[in-house]
């Protein structure tokens, strides 16, 4: 393994310490907002594993899941955000 793939490796391991100490709150917590956070902290810490394991490990559709990651992890969580806040009031 080269000095960036250890990077990557060690990068790795520590989103996927976020992603599952993020489980765990999500299952202690009985806050439905901070459920809804939580579960936003955890859709984009497998993006972000899922976008660092392709730096070394090309894949053909590497691109399009970055975009349309985008576009649902940028768009939707906002929008369903604002409806827990709101609590569904207009």
């Amino acid at each position: 393994m080269t000095p960036f793939e250890w990077i990557l490796a060690v990068c790795i391991a520590i989103m996927a310490a976020t992603l599952l100490s993020g489980l765990v709150l999500v299952l202690r917590t009985s806050d439905v907002l901070a459920r809804a956070v939580l579960a936003d902290l955890i859709f984009y810490t497998m993006i972000c594993i899922f976008l660092t394991w392709t730096l070394t490990n090309p894949t053909s559709i590497g691109y399009e899941v970055a975009l349309l990651a985008a576009i649902a992890g940028g768009v939707l969580p906002t929008l369903s955000m604002a409806r827990i806040i709101s609590r569904g009031r207009r």
